[in-house]
């Protein structure tokens, strides 16, 4: 081989690597973790099908973080698209982060039985349904955190 020469080179990480043992992987109890909060993760989505507008979607994606600081998906799931209509010039989507929060937190709270609320029943059954153990009043008192994603961020403009 040449200095002139680039081809990959291969060279083991360590002695005796390739003959490591598996990972022992425990079994999950989470009947021994509580909530503590809910998160929603909001990030950019796929563009629409077929659609030559400018347009961006957001996906809201929503879970119950635990204990533990890991997190257990509700699959119940939202999604907004945004449209321009008449444009010829470069599109701008800039908005306030606090803008986009509000409008994230009311489209999750539109299933919601009280206005400006979230679907607490909804969220304790969906909860239950994955084995942890809450009520809708207990959902009700802890903190939620909606967090953006850095390409939300740069598509707003932050």
């Amino acid at each position: 081989m040449t200095d002139n020469d680039e081809s990959p080179q291969y060279g083991p990480i360590r002695r005796g690597a390739a003959h490591t043992e598996p990972v022992q992987r425990l079994p999950f109890d989470i009947s021994r973790l509580s909530v503590t909060g809910l998160v929603i993760i909001c990030e950019l989505d796929d563009p629409t099908p077929g659609n030559s507008r400018p347009s961006m979607n957001m996906k809201m994606t929503q879970y119950l973080r635990l204990s533990d600081e890991s997190m257990i998906r509700l699959d119940m799931d939202r999604g907004v698209s945004t449209f321009k209509l008449g444009r010829i010039e470069a599109v701008s989507w800039k908005r306030s982060a606090a803008d986009v929060i509000s409008e994230v937190l009311t489209l999750v709270q539109a299933d919601a039985s009280e206005p400006g609320s979230f679907p607490w029943e909804h969220y304790a059954q969906a909860a239950r349904l994955r084995g942890i153990s809450i009520d809708a009043e207990a959902l009700r008192d802890l903190p939620n955190t909606v967090l953006l994603s850095d390409d939300l961020a740069i598509m707003y403009e932050f």
